[in-house]
Order: C-alpha cells, then structure tokens, then sequence
C-alpha cells in the first residue's frame, strides 16, 4: 500500500546559538548554526519515523538556502516545492537558559523570502494529491499578510481533497498582538480537525482565564478545562494538549494528553533536565500523527506523543531524531536512562 503524504506549509530558519552551550550571545565570539522552524521540525521528525513527507516554502538562491534544502532532504522530506528566489532567509539567535535564568529568543526574519512568497493553486492542487494531512501552525499567519492569504487559500484546496488540518495555536507574542491572532485563527478554525495547543496559547489567544500552579497534576487538571473551553466553542475530532511545568529553566516536568469524543487520555509525564528547551511541542504534534497514521489506541498515541516531547529536549536541536522502537523504549515504566550495550 502507498503510504499518504503529509504536507506542511512554513518557514525554515537559520538557527544560531553561542557556540557554548549556555553562554549569552554577548559573551559568544562564535555561533552554531543549524536550521529550523516549527512546521519543518514536525515533517522532519515524520519522515524520520518512516513518513511520506512534503514542505511548501521559499529559500533564498544562495548558499545558505541550498544548505538549508540539504538539511531537510538529510531527513527524506520532500523539498520539490520549494522555490528559490532573491533575497534573505529569516532568523533567530537562541540564548538557552540555565537553573533560574530563562532562555531567549531574538528573531531577524523580518521581509525574509518566505513571507512575501505568493504560492500558485496549481502547488496546493499537487502537493495534496494522495495526502491525508496539512500541518500549519500559528507562527505563520504571523509573518505577513500574504502568507495568512496562501493559508486561506491553501485550507479550501486541502478540504476540497479531504485532507485532514492539523493546526498547532503555537502563539508568538514577538510576532502579532493577542488580537490579529485571534482575529485570523476563526477566520480557520472551523476548519481545522486536530487542534494542538497548551493553557498558554489558548489564554492569549482565546481569553481563558486560570490561575497558575507550580504542581503539575493541577495544571493537568487546568489544562483539561482549557481543552474544554476551546473544544464547546469549536468542533475537532482531537484536541492535543501539552503541559510544561517549568521548576526552572533546566528543570521541567513534561506531558500532554489528547481529547476525543469527549474523553480525555491523558499519558505519562517526566521530570527531566533540559538540554534544549525548543522544539518539544513540534515533537509532541510528530508523535501524534505518528499514532494516528500506525493506528494506535488513544493511550498508546498519547504516551508516544509524551515521550516524543520529552526525548527531543534531551538533545541540541529542534529536531526528534529518535526512532520509533527507541520512543516506545523511552515511554516505558521501566525506563531509566540505563547505558545500551
């Protein structure tokens, strides 16, 4: 059987971090470059576990946008509608954060080729041919008008195909207020079937009320009701949620559950330290579709989804480069950190 496509349509960044691990950039004479961004981690970590994957995005014509179509294609990602064009790939500069000092992000992607890319019917009509899935996230609407226009237009030829939306709320303050997010998110969001999100994005975005607690079984407890409020305002067939209960920057206890049907499953959570802090949630949304496509119960979904999300923050990067024997190995009761040999 021909496995289905999943598509994605978003931003690849240049990702800078001071070349040790933990310094300030204004300590830093020398940084690491990779890439990034959230749509292409999801694919990345997808195709990693063995899925058909395709991104629509713009590069510029360079040698920094031809490293970057390397990094994806080192995945397997199917990079055939990428364009390349003049101009500038966005970036963002990561300070990672330790004990009490919070990480830091600086973003430079303002008028990068990607957000003022018009991306043509005849791409949308291609890439969702044999495909079950559209990822989009709420970082992209963020950048310019035209991408919130290749969105619009992109959800319509993606229904018209039966293709699943799988959207992730992802709110970037740094990027548009509380109300241009709101204002474009229900412009789409009857449309959308898998809804991803946390207690955070949905306040923001939404205006869910909720006190904060450091005791991770009470943000559980907050996050369910956070899930309820969004999901008796609009109908999904999942909703995701991860919880992220932040002791300090290098202490989290993580986790997450799914609602469907009104159920909620909920999996199991760790107490572990950061590595790097980005990435998890983007690993989180990898790991359910994951489950979905392989047909996992809802518990078995939800734990491999867990430890998705916790495993890619054990490691420098964005990307979930673990394979499926080893997450299921993770998310075992028994698991505990032993050497492999």
């Amino acid at each position: 059987m021909i496995k289905k496509n999943i598509v994605t349509y978003g931003e690849i960044l240049l990702r800078l971090t001071p070349f040790n691990h933990g310094d300030l950039i204004n300590q830093s004479s020398a940084l690491n470059m990779s890439f990034a961004g959230a749509e292409g981690n999801i694919v990345s970590s997808l195709s990693n576990l063995g899925h058909n994957t395709t991104i629509i995005s713009s590069l510029p014509n360079n040698s920094l946008g031809k490293l970057a179509l390397r990094f994806l294609n080192s995945f397997g990602v199917n990079t055939d509608y990428i364009t390349f064009k003049d101009g500038r790939i966005g970036s963002y500069y990561i300070e990672h954060g330790a004990s009490l000092r919070g990480g830091k992000v600086i973003y430079d992607r303002l008028d990068s080729c990607f957000s003022s890319e018009n991306i043509a019917e005849s791409i949308w009509v291609k890439a969702f041919k044999d495909s079950n899935f559209y990822v989009l996230t709420g970082i992209t609407p963020a950048l310019s008008k035209e991408c919130q226009k290749n969105i619009l237009n992109s959800i319509k030829i993606a229904k018209l195909n039966d293709v699943k939306i799988v959207f992730d709320l992802n709110y970037r303050r740094n990027l548009w207020t509380e109300k241009e997010s709101l204002t474009f998110i229900t412009k789409i969001i009857n449309d959308v079937d898998i809804l991803i999100g946390n207690i955070g994005s949905i306040s923001d975005i939404f205006g869910f009320k909720y006190n904060n607690t450091n005791k991770f079984k009470e943000l559980e407890s907050i996050s369910m009701s956070a899930c309820d409020f969004i999901s008796n305002k609009y109908s999904f067939d999942m909703v995701g949620m991860t919880i992220r209960n932040q002791i300090n920057a290098t202490q989290n206890q993580l986790g997450g559950f799914i609602k469907i049907k009104d159920k909620f499953h909920s999996g199991r959570f760790y107490d572990l330290e950061i590595i790097d802090r980005l990435g998890g949630g983007d690993a989180f949304v990898s790991g359910l579709l994951h489950g979905l496509i392989k047909n996992y119960r809802p518990d078995q979904m939800i734990n491999f989804a867990n430890a998705c999300f916790a495993l890619t923050q054990t490691i420098k990067g964005d990307v979930n480069y673990f394979e499926e024997e080893e997450i299921i190995g993770f998310s075992s009761i028994n698991y505990r950190g032993h050497i492999k040999r």
